[in-house]
């Protein structure tokens, strides 16, 4: 399997010459039809897709990569990520993961990810804004990842999803998304927006969360703040 994460542009005629690749392949999946082109020729002029066609001549000069039996595929699309974290760092043990580490995690995913195919992902969910620090580098060229959308830190109410609900009380603890009522929303939305997120993830219910009701509605100040 091999992801392309080009777009099908060229250059102008008027443009200064710039390197051709040529990848061949047994087949390439065209997802707007379902099916299957046999023996593809993709012709890259630069970091452009210029054509695909099936048994096309090779331009002159250009690098060829014959991936044999290989099947070429669009890039995937992940709408549901949390490349900084862990699996299996949840809970109490991720209490002990600092945000430096969570950006350096991140850039480990982030890697797996885009060789796994995926050259986009949409991360709803970071502490300490790590995952705007990771989509700034990935778009600067210091680490390998696929384009990312972000959120940052997640919203919700007071001991709600979004909460961390794993520390005694004397602890005084609040997660950096907690936000109670429209004005608390509002601020909320307006600081994530600020610190460059993409997205805004709201936690509007349970989900598997310490003395949250499963599915139970947090708050009602999502359909307020649409206005």
């Amino acid at each position: 399997m091999v992801a392309l994460a080009l777009s099908s542009a060229g250059k102008a005629s008027d443009d200064p010459p710039i390197p051709v690749t040529v990848i061949r392949a047994a087949r390439l999946f065209v997802p707007e039809t379902g099916r299957m082109l046999d023996h593809p020729v993709i012709v890259i002029r630069g970091n452009k897709i210029e054509s695909v066609g099936s048994g096309a001549p090779t331009p002159a000069g250009a690098r060829v990569l014959d991936l044999g039996g290989a099947t070429v595929l669009p890039g995937f699309i992940d709408v549901h990520t949390h490349l900084t974290i862990d699996a299996g760092s949840g809970g109490y043990e991720g209490l002990g993961v600092s945000v430096p580490r969570s950006a350096l995690t991140g850039a480990k995913n982030a890697r797996l990810t885009l060789l796994a195919g995926f050259t986009t992902v949409r991360n709803v969910g970071a502490e300490g804004y790590s995952d705007v620090a990771l989509r700034d580098a990935i778009a600067a060229g210091d680490v390998p990842g696929p384009r990312m959308q972000v959120s940052g830190p997640p919203l919700g109410i007071t001991g709600g999803h979004c909460d961390s609900n794993l520390l005694a009380p004397e602890f005084h603890f609040s997660a950096e998304g907690a936000a109670d009522g429209v004005d608390a929303v509002v601020h909320k939305v307006r600081e994530v927006i600020k610190y460059g997120a993409d997205v805004v993830k709201f936690c509007a219910s349970g989900v598997c969360s310490p003395r949250v009701t499963i599915h139970a509605s947090n708050s009602t100040a999502r359909q307020r703040c649409r206005r």
